[in-house]
């Protein structure tokens, strides 16, 4: 007899009259079960034992849930900081992270700019005029994503002034969508055999009338990083063999830029992603086989990049990288999301004219509404997921997929309950 029949005929002699007993001698029947819960109601019970409150009082954090980030990054060897874009109090807390870990040698911050542009915006950190990064963040050929917002421009000045020394410090992970006149113009400045100067000549002409079509018409479509051809760029690279290697991080940065937004515009989504990200991850490579081994790392960036595991657009990304790199030595990554409150707004950029305006965006917001209703009310809330992670089970069809990466991708979501949107520099 198979263990269901078994189970089955067992079910049937138990309720079945008593041989010899008289009805009325019969047991009574047992009362209904108490309904067990959902889960949906055991998640939101357990977000809700395990969150922490994250005190703000306009200049500094505190309570519970700061200290607790503080040590979880103090016993990791990178932190990672992923975002919804545009948070003003955000930076802030970044800014407060990153001084307060330096003393546990947190040495290099990652952030969604290129890495030659990164360079840049190193020297002007480390410039003894003050305005020169202002200047530079906000020069039409030279401004790059997000920090043309006030308060990401001032969390790098506070990253940098948290550090010794002047040595550089800030590591760009991506492509680059704004600066590339900036960057042509790098490239004009160094010697070069006379084909390379013809081919650059031609590139950089090509920029200036995408530029110049832009500001006549403020259509999004002409700014060069979407408009250009990356072939323009490999007849710059294919003349100039013998580049300097700052020279040929430059080239690889234009041409890769180029191709991953060809490929989004001809409506090839998933191949722009997963392109972008293999220049992400190799541009983290790089820069981690040049840092001293003890040297810890502080990232942060959109959250699609730095969830662990499969990201939010299906691809691999700085996430699921990091976490091996540290690992090879024993150690462990500590990831971070950090979303708006409900009904609260972020900076978002206005293409046509370069300028971040509030607006309702919240693009990591779907599926989240379960830490939403279980926020400490009026406080920025901290949950950490480790104990909800056995409730998430990938084998439970009841998990939205959206919830389910989160809690499993990410150690730690705050939202910013009551937040404001970043305002422009």
């Amino acid at each position: 007899m198979d263990r269901r029949t078994f189970l089955s005929v067992s079910a049937l002699a138990a309720t079945a009259p008593l041989i010899g007993v008289s009805a009325a001698a019969q047991p009574a029947p047992p009362t209904a079960a108490p309904k067990k819960p959902t889960r949906a109601e055991r998640l939101a019970e357990t977000m809700a034992a395990n969150r922490m409150a994250l005190e703000f009082d306009g200049a500094r954090f505190s309570g519970a849930g700061y200290d607790w980030l503080l040590r979880q990054g103090s016993e990791a060897d990178a932190f990672l900081l992923g975002e919804e874009h545009g948070i003003s109090e955000n930076p802030k807390l970044a800014a407060q992270l990153f001084t307060d870990l330096t003393a546990h040698r947190y040495r290099h911050v990652a952030v969604e700019i290129s890495p030659p542009m990164a360079a840049v915006v190193n020297r002007a950190l480390t410039s003894r005029n003050p305005n020169d990064l202002r200047k530079l963040l906000t020069t039409p050929e030279s401004r790059v994503a997000f920090f043309g917002m006030h308060e990401e421009a001032d969390w790098l000045r506070s990253a940098r002034s948290a550090l010794p020394g002047r040595s550089p410090f800030l590591w760009g992970m991506d492509y680059e969508v704004g600066a590339d006149r900036h960057l042509i113009r790098m490239l004009q400045q160094r010697p070069k055999p006379a084909a390379a100067e013809r081919a650059l000549s031609a590139l950089a002409a090509a920029s200036a009338a995408s530029w110049a079509k832009y500001e006549a018409t403020h259509n999004p479509q002409f700014i060069f990083s979407f408009a250009g051809d990356p072939k323009l760029v490999q007849g710059v690279s294919a003349a100039w063999l013998n580049a300097d290697p700052n020279s040929k991080i430059i080239l690889e940065t234009l041409e890769q830029t180029l191709a991953i937004n060809a490929l989004w515009l001809a409506k090839k989504g998933y191949d722009s992603n997963l392109l972008r990200s293999k220049l992400m991850r190799a541009n983290l490579y790089r820069y981690w086989s040049a840092k001293p081994e003890r040297d810890r790392l502080f990232m942060k960036m959109g959250a699609s990049h730095l969830v662990r595991g499969l990201s939010m657009t299906n691809v691999f990304d700085l996430g699921t990288a990091v976490p091996e790199l540290v690992g090879r030595n024993g150690g462990r990554s500590f990831h971070l999301l950090v979303l708006p409150g409900p009904d609260t707004q972020t900076a978002n950029l206005d293409p046509t004219k370069f300028v971040y305006v509030p607006g309702n965006r919240d693009q990591y917001g779907e599926g989240m509404e379960l830490f939403d209703k279980s926020v400490i009310p009026r406080k920025f809330t901290v949950f950490d997921t480790a104990p909800v992670r056995p409730l998430a089970s990938s084998n439970a069809g009841d998990v939205p997929l959206a919830l389910w990466r989160v809690i499993h991708g990410f150690d730690a979501v705050l939202i910013m309950t009551g937040s404001h949107p970043s305002s422009n520099l």
